[in-house]
């Protein structure tokens, strides 16, 4: 006989529901509580996760983990994003929330774009670059799925990435051109702290 825990533990999660365990994993490695290795290791397994107890396998050890309601209600992305730069820069490092729609501008200017430690807060996120007289580097991390299409008119436009991403993992899908300048998009590591 199954009790209504176990039933609720063999439901299927929602893409919300593994977005709200990546975020949970990674204030973990911020506050020094997962590794590196060990962080990327759950991250990829949160990203492929089917079921609630899958999901709360990855957190059961970890200091102040609070089971969250699992609702399965639509995810929330952050608000649309335009990053700018005229005849200066940009940069987007760190911690911080990806929307579910971002543009990159740069005239006669650069500007990069790191993923690598940013929470998704969509499983799909569309990003438009466009680049004139200027240059963009996109860094992806190694989990994360991307679909790219660009044209470079005199100028580069990645046509593609190393390495595939996770199954289940955000999907990101960069979209733009070049003109005189250059988009890069690049599948990097996290560095070890």
């Amino acid at each position: 006989m199954t009790t209504p825990a176990s039933r609720n533990g063999s439901m299927r999660a929602a893409d919300t529901d593994r977005i709200q365990m990546a975020q949970l994993l990674s204030d973990a490695a911020a506050q020094g509580r997962l590794p590196l290795r060990e962080y990327e290791e759950r991250l990829n397994r949160a990203y492929a996760a089917q079921t609630y107890e899958e999901l709360d396998r990855l957190s059961a050890d970890l200091p102040g983990a609070v089971t969250r309601g699992r609702t399965g209600g639509p995810v929330r992305p952050a608000p649309s994003t335009m990053l700018l730069a005229i005849m200066s820069g940009f940069e987007r490092r760190g911690r911080w929330n990806v929307p579910k729609r971002l543009t990159t501008f740069a005239l006669f200017g650069g500007g990069v774009l790191d993923l690598r430690y940013a929470d998704f807060t969509s499983p799909d996120v569309e990003i438009h670059s466009y680049s004139i007289f200027g240059g963009q580097t996109i860094l992806i991390p190694p989990e994360v799925n991307v679909d790219l299409r660009g044209v470079g008119v005199m100028g580069v436009f990645d046509q593609s990435v190393s390495g595939n991403g996770s199954p289940g993992a955000p999907c990101v899908r960069i979209r733009g051109f070049s003109l005189w300048g250059s988009v890069g998009v690049k599948r990097k590591q996290r560095k070890s702290a």
